[in-house]
């Protein structure tokens, strides 16, 4: 049995619609399909999901929302008359919401619409059973989902049915709409795999795969065919849009890979999400990076011998709301790196740290990247780490921070967001 999730750009339109369709007649096995909201048809146009939340904010304000609650109704709309669906349900559905978001609903709940509405109009018109998220999936105050879930989910994915269900939301302890973040729509998509001990979860989406860096970046980085839990996690740590962290928890105990697809390309290969894989052939999986960290460097005799000074350095920074990612300890010092956005307060931290601590030396410098170079192999192939090593250093990059141990699938090198982009792009020449 496979568990099927499309994206928004995958449901932009009728003719993508109709690609989901012809996807989903391809292999009976798909018999549970999670579905997100319209996204978007152009590069100008706007997301349903943003235009909901508009309507909620207008709303909120006092302020009349029917303009922009029109051009919700006017998608919809178009979509279930191109399809040939009972437009005069779906009329009164939009005329309820409509209602609802203006006597007060939360934000939430008009964002969740949007899936809501797809998945209704999607199940009529395959003639499938829609199943509501509402009151099946239970999500804790903290965003984390209660196990519950899996136990109502599984009830009702019983017998012989094709599925429909919304993505992006379920409720809360107290039984009101509560969607995840952003993106969260993946995150249903594995709950129901988990729910129904699915053989594969499918991710469609509108890119082939994973690829081994960024494209805006390197010209026409390979797809990873294959990665595993904990690389994808890794690269999705050190900037990679790869796959929706939080989605790949529910699944990864129960081992069940999910399959990146692309509905305009059904038929290129994607990329699997595994629990285990061969590192042999490909040690590396990926490299990915971000820009905007500051680095805190502190100097103090005996330094190791002292291990409440650097936790007196972390605490002060909590108080100011900063949580380091990265650090690098030695005899007498230490250096702290976090993101730049955090550091509003930079000098004032300082004066903190060399009146309270005394430190021998102190300072900061910003505008640093931070690169990871994934993969399972990494421990066990020899070599790597000096390849990647020498290829930034034959760039003219120099390294200001390297770190590989804290993970033993990752290595990552700190370098001048100035050099960013030649260092990243020498590091993938080197693992290719």
């Amino acid at each position: 049995m496979t568990v099927c999730k499309f994206g928004g750009s995958s449901l932009a339109d009728t003719s993508q619609i109709k690609k989901v369709e012809a996807i989903l007649a391809s292999d009976p096995g798909r018999k549970v399909t999670i579905v997100s909201a319209p996204g978007k048809r152009h590069s100008e146009d706007i997301k349903i999901t943003d235009m909901l939340y508009t309507c909620h904010a207008e709303a909120s304000a006092g302020k009349s929302f029917s303009e922009s609650f029109n051009a919700v109704r006017k998608r919809y709309m178009e979509i279930g008359q191109e399809l040939g669906i009972g437009i005069s349900n779906l009329s009164d559905t939009l005329d309820q919401i409509e209602l609802t978001i203006s006597r007060g609903e939360s934000a939430d709940y008009a964002a969740s619409r949007g899936e809501y509405l797809c998945a209704k109009i999607l199940a009529e018109y395959l003639g499938s059973e829609f199943l509501d998220t509402e009151g099946l999936i239970i999500i804790a105050d903290d965003g984390s989902v209660d196990p519950v879930s899996y136990e109502l989910l599984s009830e009702k994915l019983s017998g012989d049915s094709n599925f429909i269900i919304p993505g992006f939301y379920g409720s809360a302890k107290d039984g009101s709409v509560k969607t995840f973040t952003r993106g969260g729509s993946d995150i249903t998509g594995a709950i129901a795999a988990r729910a129904c001990n699915a053989d594969l979860y499918e991710n469609w989406t509108d890119v082939s795969g994973i690829l081994m860096a960024d494209p805006r970046i390197v010209n026409e980085p390979k797809t990873i065919a294959e990665i595993t839990y904990e690389e994808a996690r890794e690269l999705a740590s050190i900037g990679a849009a790869v796959f929706h962290e939080e989605a790949i928890a529910p699944i990864r105990d129960a081992a069940i890979p999910i399959h990146i697809k692309n509905t305009n390309k059904p038929e290129d290969s994607g990329t699997k999400i595994v629990l285990h894989r061969d590192d042999q052939s490909q040690p590396i999986v990926g490299v990915s990076g971000k820009i905007g960290y500051t680095r805190l460097f502190v100097k103090k005799l005996f330094l190791q011998k002292n291990p409440n000074f650097i936790i007196k350095i972390k605490t002060i920074l909590t108080i100011y709301g900063i949580e380091p990612e990265f650090s690098s300890v030695g005899f007498d010092s230490i250096s702290l790196f976090f993101n730049t956005n955090m550091a509003g307060n930079k000098e004032e931290i300082l004066t903190r740290i060399l009146t309270e601590l005394e430190p021998d030396e102190i300072s900061s410098d910003a505008k640093i990247a931070m690169i990871g170079v994934v993969g399972e192999g990494l421990y066990d192939s020899k070599g790597i780490i000096a390849k990647v090593s020498t290829a930034i250093s034959e760039a003219g990059v120099a390294a200001r921070y390297i770190n590989y141990g804290g993970s033993l699938i990752t290595c990552v090198i700190g370098v001048d967001e100035t050099d960013y982009k030649t260092a990243l792009e020498a590091i993938y020449s080197a693992i290719a």
